[in-house]
């Protein structure tokens, strides 16, 4: 989930212009007297439906306020609104007075707009009421931006003036073509209404009747039952009697959507595979649902024309269905002559739908995702379809890129091999279940060839993952709407009421992907990990904005731009609810589905880098906005009452002196009811902002507080002129500054020098000197020599030779010794050892012992020589340790 770094900006709340945006800054006209209402107008009753008041093209916004609509730049308001901030009080007023934020753009729509879809291209728009569609021809940035004090008149069409109106059936989805082949002047709309019936219209500026009638049209319920292709499948025209079939009721459309977006990396059916969803729960595909003209993706072509192939050469020769094999015909007859038609244009490979076997596809379906015994639950409101990806380890495989694909193939691994749907339910309800088989191209059988099997719809199971729950804050909350999230290709917003959720699916489903598509056979460990994944919180989902407003939300819009940044911008009585993110946060839907590795580490590091030990999260909330009331015209309402009077008393009150009588009572009394409302309304409103502006007052208090506890920690932490000594409490200790300090480090840098060259110096004469033996150390040598022949020499030496080599050092600090003593002893103990010489040299030693012991001490003094040295070498690191310190 994106983190909420904050909420709506301060360029889009009021007193700022940017609000005016959203305001209704004129009271509603009264109805006319003189014109009926009819019973099935759709201002007579309560509407529950998809309601989408914002619409964007990059920074500028189309916004609906009232039956006005409206255009603004945003990133132009925020422009405006830094420069009045940094500008002059005085001249700020004179600018904000004479800047226009909006534009107004005229349209002919007369009943109230619910939906406002921009195209793909940014060059159409369609206004939707709850029957009727425009198509407004959307102008350039700067045609919008010239002159914006002007309205503007833009140039529309209703789409089908004798299909969709008023006595016809309720629109249920509004939906552009993702592979049309759009440009400035054509595109492809997509129409469902609520009877199930889906039209498909090529739009083409210069031509006015692919406005009046839709270049293909499909009734799903006679789909349903078609057994050959040939049939007619049209709608009802208007005016006709339908008669009542159980259809009725359980093929109730209640939402559709494309599959895919349009992009490489998807699966070639999932972009052309309309997805409609009915009000008891049951889900209807259509595929391929292609226009006259349509330009597929780099992939589309070659990833149809292998799977076709490979799938008719699995089943040739084998003994299988002949609906299958008779299927499987028709996708390789489909495809092949996609394949052997030359693009029209080079450019942009835009290409024509193939004929056969024929333009509407088999109604594939249902697909549930509810037992038989399990009774109905609440309304389906809303559907998303998140595709599978596109396998391209089978793809190229053994085959050069002749279709001019220059991407890296993806590792197989990282291949989403199933498709995700989340299903809106009226109670507040997520459902998120799978499609592991998937969907391709079905086509009904021509007449005759059919003649001893009818095709009949085939019920599908989807597996059912989760059900997820919305924390609403009421109860009323009775339809639930969708928005993609830029951002994150498994992400989506979800509308309820006055609140506004994230969700998002990315991390389950690449892991599960990951455990599906892996390389290595199936093992009896995969089902238990894929329990383990599901059992696993499956979608991450949090409430981001809460509105305090008594009129419902509308269906947001994501921007994320360099300048506005990532946020969400939605509204609700002519007043803006925004949320803003951080556009980090792991960016999803830029992070390949091969990075699976590098994905989880991301995951880890932005779990570690929001430890509570290391990260607080800062406080954010809603900027307060006043009440509406306080903004508007005070006179709007009576000047409403005095319209809705009939002229011959607005006369009497205007032009004559006012009389008692029962018509003026009843004048003062409408008048009393309208003025006391507005007052209470105004009190109301007063009685907030009394309470906000308190409620600030305590607050900046405590933050004042919180600062001055602050700074009184800071100053006890500074050092000050008297502080504790080190030996006895309360000692007075001067105050050092930073280069006192490095005095007194060099100081002692230069003693520890010293002392280390002293300690060099001392250690370097150690083993240096190489004097003879003195008498007294030649007599006792020999002393022992004669003591190791009377004992036994073999022995004796071989374990004198042991011991010597154990306690090497001590043997030579008795040399040392014994040569210091007989420095200071003299000729004393040279007559001594004169003496015992001459009573000892009666015992014979003979050469070769000699020779033995002599090598004996050689080695002795060798070694100690090498522990000498590697001292010398430690000690001299020591010295460039402490020269570099």
């Amino acid at each position: 989930m994106p983190r909420v770094i904050g909420y709506t900006p301060p360029w889009l709340c009021k007193p700022s212009p940017g609000a005016s945006i959203f305001s209704d800054p004129f009271a509603p006209s009264p109805p006319s007297p003189f014109k009926r209402q009819t019973s099935w107008s759709p201002d007579s009753a309560e509407y529950h439906g998809p309601k989408q008041l914002i619409a964007h093209r990059g920074t500028e916004i189309f916004a609906a306020v009232g039956n006005q609509l409206r255009w603004a730049d945003l990133a132009k308001v925020k422009d405006n609104w830094e420069e009045q901030a940094q500008a002059r009080p005085g001249k700020r007023d004179d600018d904000s007075a004479a800047k226009v934020q909006y534009r107004t753009l005229t349209t002919p729509v007369y009943y109230q707009i619910r939906e406002l879809v921009i195209s793909p291209s940014g060059h159409f728009l369609a206004i939707c009421t709850e029957h009727t569609v425009h198509v407004a021809f959307l102008p350039d940035h700067a045609r919008l931006a010239d002159q914006p004090a002007s309205p503007l008149k833009l140039p529309t069409r209703q789409l089908g003036p004798t299909t969709h109106v008023i006595p016809e059936s309720a629109l249920a989805s509004v939906v552009w073509h993702p592979l049309a082949a759009s440009g400035p002047s054509s595109d492809c709309l997509v129409t469902v209404t609520a009877e199930s019936a889906v039209r498909v219209w090529e739009l083409d500026k210069s031509n006015k009747w692919s406005f009046e009638r839709p270049a293909l049209a499909i009734d799903l319920r006679k789909l349903a039952d078609g057994v050959s292709c040939d049939q007619d499948f049209q709608p009802s025209g208007f005016g006709k009697n339908r008669g009542f079939s159980v259809d009725d009721f359980d093929m109730e459309a209640a939402a559709s959507c494309f599959g895919g977006q349009g992009f490489d990396d998807e699966d070639a059916w999932a972009s052309m595979t309309l997805w409609t969803a009915m009000k008891n729960g049951d889900i209807y595909a259509l595929c391929p649902l292609l226009p006259s003209k349509w330009r597929p993706t780099s992939t589309t072509i070659p990833s149809l024309t292998t799977s076709a192939v490979s799938r008719m050469a699995t089943i040739d020769g084998e003994h299988v269905d002949p609906d299958e094999r008779r299927a499987a015909a028709q996708q390789y007859e489909w495809v092949r002559e996609i394949d052997n038609e030359e693009p029209l244009d080079e450019g942009q490979e835009t290409r024509l739908r193939p004929h056969n076997p024929s333009p509407i596809p088999r109604l594939q379906g249902p697909f549930s995702i509810l037992a038989e015994d399990e009774e109905a639950d609440p309304d389906v409101t809303d559907l998303m379809v998140f595709p599978a990806s596109l396998d391209e380890s089978i793809l190229y495989s053994g085959e050069d890129d002749d279709y001019g694909y220059s991407g890296e193939h993806e590792d197989s691994s990282a291949r989403v091999p199933f498709t995700t749907l989340v299903i809106a339910c009226s109670d507040g309800a997520i459902d998120v279940a799978l499609d592991l088989e998937g969907v391709s191209g079905q086509w009904l059988p021509r007449q005759g060839q059919s003649t001893f099997s009818l095709p009949t719809l085939e019920t599908r199971q989807l597996d059912l993952v989760t059900t997820l729950t919305l924390e609403v804050n009421t109860s009323d909350v009775t339809f639930l709407s969708f928005t993609p999230d830029p951002m994150d290709r498994y992400g989506t917003f979800i509308t309820a009421g006055t609140q506004i959720f994230s969700l998002s699916l990315h991390e389950w489903i690449t892991r599960t992907a990951a455990e599906m598509s892996a390389d290595q056979e199936v093992d009896a460990g995969l089902k238990t990990r894929l329990e383990a994944i599901s059992s696993t919180q499956i979608g991450d989902l949090h409430d981001v904005l809460t509105a305090d407003s008594a009129d419902a939300l509308s269906s947001p819009i994501a921007v994320s731009d360099l300048d506005l940044g990532y946020f969400l911008l939605s509204s609700a009585a002519s007043c803006p609810h925004a949320v803003s993110f951080d556009q980090y946060t792991v960016q999803l839907s830029q992070v390949a589905a091969s990075d699976l590795a590098t994905s989880q580490l991301l995951l880890i590091q932005a779990a570690a880098d929001t430890e509570p030990s290391k990260a607080v999260p800062l406080p954010s909330r809603q900027i307060y906005s006043p009440a509406p009331i306080l903004y508007s015209n005070a006179e709007a309402p009576l000047l409403h009452l005095k319209s809705s009077l009939p002229p011959q008393q607005r006369q009497i009150i205007t032009d004559q002196p006012m009389r008692l009588s029962p018509a003026m009572l009843n004048v003062m009394t409408a008048t009393h009811r309208t003025v006391s409302r507005q007052t209470s309304e105004l009190e109301s409103a007063a009685a907030e902002l009394f309470r906000r502006c308190e409620r600030l007052q305590e607050e900046l208090a405590d933050q004042v507080k919180q600062m001055a506890e602050l700074a009184d920690r800071l100053n006890s932490l500074r050092s000050s002129d008297i502080s504790h000594g080190d030996g006895r409490p309360g000692e007075p200790v001067k105050k050092t500054t930073p280069d006192e300090r490095l005095e007194a480090a060099k100081v002692k840098q230069v003693e520890l020098t010293k002392r280390f060259e002293a300690l060099r110096r001392k250690v370097g004469r150690v083993g240096t000197a190489r004097k003879e033996l003195s008498a007294k150390e030649l007599a006792w040598k020999e002393e022992i020599e004669a003591l190791s022949r009377n004992a036994g020499a073999e022995q004796l030496s071989k374990s004198l030779l042991s011991t010597s080599q154990n306690v090497a050092p001590a043997s030579v600090k008795n040399d040392e010794l014994s040569r210091s003593t007989s420095s200071i002893g003299g000729a004393p103990r040279l007559q001594r050892s004169d003496s015992a010489t001459s009573r000892r040299s009666s015992l014979f030693v003979s050469s070769r012992y000699q020779r033995e012991k002599v090598a004996e001490a050689m080695a002795m003094v060798e070694r100690e020589g090498a522990v000498i040295e590697a001292t010398m070498g430690r000690l001299e690191g020591l010295q460039l340790a402490v020269t570099t310190i």
